[in-house]
């Protein structure tokens, strides 16, 4: 856009200036977006190993107490989907007390 000649003095501060804008740009602009988008990366992977370790921890309790405990069978047999429940419900409650008490 701006060509001028090397030798014309106001060519060559117009193209430094250029340059200057277009470095200032990367590194105010760019930079920050791409450190923003790895963290925020980072984090959905997390969130999907965590609620695939969880999901998979509470089939396995699930499981267990449903073929190990006999006294949950018949008219309790309800029970251990409502422990599950609890047992989720405080994993919820830990992290977000944990998350507010970083704020």
């Amino acid at each position: 856009m701006f060509d001028f000649g090397i030798k014309d003095s106001v060519g060559r501060k117009l193209t430094d200036l250029k340059d200057t804008l277009v470095q200032y740009g990367k590194q105010e602009v760019r930079d920050p977006l791409i450190s923003l988008l790895k963290w925020t990366g980072y984090g959905l992977v997390g969130l999907i190993f965590i609620t695939a370790g969880l999901g998979h921890l509470s089939l396995g309790i699930l499981r267990l107490l449903q073929s190990e405990v006999t006294a949950l069978d018949g008219g309790l047999s309800f029970l251990p989907y409502f422990i599950i429940f609890a047992f989720l419900l405080l994993i919820a409650t830990l992290s977000y007390r944990s998350i507010k008490s970083r704020q």
